[in-house]
């Protein structure tokens, strides 16, 4: 895409422009010297104040108005996903038939022509896979100059907006699916009132406004996390915008690496994203049995959207020992079996008829490992310094579970003086893992 065709679009055109350059260089200044209307107060041509000037004043300013944005001419063709540039040479400003078509003392459109047999090779080229019968290039082109009669730069046109679909059926554009153990009630009433929800063109979305303006019971957080991440699985398949999104400190085994959406009520952390297209579409919401189905459906995008993970790397958790007067002698308890650092990234592909377009980074995700915690049994001789501490220190039976410095008023055994009784942990960033 890009690029190409363009050497053929203005091979199609290049009659067009000829005749488009010596009208707009000369058209304007023959009919001014031919005419006498008077222009009143307040009498505009889109961004051109004409007030009070006659025909041919107004004529030679709006050549040059035209000549200038024309020069500065910025106007894009969109449908759907897919965005891409007109050429300059398919449009003419007409100052002649904007004099004469132009009502004194009111706000006058410019009068903008645009070549149809050129504007039909740029949508064969360009919109390749989208049918567009004649009616609808004819319209197009109508839009295209009607939009045009402000005279704003840059300019998008979204040709959706004027073409005619009499046998247009919703289709399914994107789905994700994701296993929930045992979803609770308020879970289940969420998912029933997010079903069918209607994703207006430029309309935004937020999982936790959704839930207050459905006045749904509160459903925790790690349910709403693997909720908010079949959503985000969802969108990475189209080209919807992501608003907001957060990663938590443990990944779910149920969810993929990269592809989380955490949610913290009480900290404010939310999933939110934007359908940036000029169609609507719906977005579907359903529980089978323990597994939770989206997708979104509507008009067809141009492009394709492969979300993927690459450099995914794992980090093994250290084992930090803790040493308890209850704990039995020669027997180890494991107070937290740890977990695994994670780091990975994600890039999607966009491909066009199987050609790739582009292949766009997304995020990198990092989770710190979490250290095994084991509680150690005191040795025989820190358990009799223990039983008998000196006047006015507390027994550290009383206090529960410490150290062995604490346990031994920061005084190591020698037997044990190469063994740290804490590993400091330090995550990617060089802080301490808490």
């Amino acid at each position: 895409m890009g690029n190409k065709g363009i050497l053929n679009t203005f091979i199609a055109v290049l009659a067009a422009t000829l005749f488009f350059y010596g009208i707009s260089t000369f058209g304007a200044l023959a009919f001014s010297q031919a005419s006498t209307t008077f222009f009143d107060d307040q009498t505009y041509v889109g961004p051109y104040d004409i007030s009070n000037q006659k025909e041919r004043e107004a004529a030679e300013k709006l050549t040059t108005g035209f000549n200038e944005l024309q020069s500065a001419f910025s106007v894009n063709l969109a449908y759907q996903d897919a965005v891409v540039a007109l050429p300059e040479e398919l449009v003419r400003l007409d100052a002649e038939q904007t004099i004469e078509r132009a009502k004194s003392g009111e706000e006058n459109p410019i009068v903008a022509i645009v070549s149809v047999d050129g504007l039909r090779t740029v949508l064969r080229q360009q919109f390749a896979s989208v049918e567009v019968d004649e009616d609808s290039l004819r319209s197009i082109a109508t839009g295209i100059e009607k939009e045009l009669g402000a005279g704003i730069m840059p300019l998008t046109v979204y040709i959706t907006d004027y073409m005619e679909y009499p046998e247009w059926k919703e289709e399914e554009i994107a789905s994700s699916s994701l296993v929930v153990q045992n979803p609770s009630r308020s879970l289940q009433q969420l998912i029933r009132a997010l079903d069918g929800t209607e994703m207006d063109s430029f309309s935004s979305f937020s999982l936790l406004d959704k839930m207050q303006e459905e006045g749904v019971r509160p459903v925790a957080d790690e349910e709403l996390t693997l909720l908010a991440s079949t959503l985000y699985a969802l969108v990475l398949q189209t080209n919807f915008e992501v608003d907001e999104r957060s990663i938590g400190n443990r990944l779910s085994p149920a969810v993929e690496p990269g592809f989380e959406a955490a949610i913290n009520q009480s900290l404010g952390v939310n999933f939110g994203f934007t359908n940036p297209n000029k169609s609507a579409f719906t977005l579907h919401v359903t529980l089978t049995g323990n597994t939770i189905h989206t997708s979104l459906t509507g008009m067809p995008l141009l492009y394709e959207y492969t979300p993927y993970t690459t450099g995914k790397e794992t980090y093994q958790p250290k084992t930090v020992r803790q040493f308890s007067a209850f704990i039995p002698a020669g027997q180890v308890r494991v107070e937290d079996e740890g977990k695994e650092g994670i780091e990975v990234s994600v890039s999607r592909l966009i491909a066009y008829g199987g050609v790739e377009l582009a292949d766009e980074w997304i995020s990198s995700d990092f989770y710190a490992p979490q250290p095994r915690i084991e509680l150690h049994a005191l040795e025989k001789d820190h358990q009799q310094d223990a039983d008998n501490p000196p006047d006015g220190i507390e027994n550290p039976e009383e206090n529960g579970p410490s150290s062995e410095s604490d346990q031994l008023g920061g005084a190591p055994d020698k037997e044990n003086d190469s063994e740290p009784t804490e590993e400091v942990q330090y995550d990617k960033g060089g802080n301490i893992i808490n």
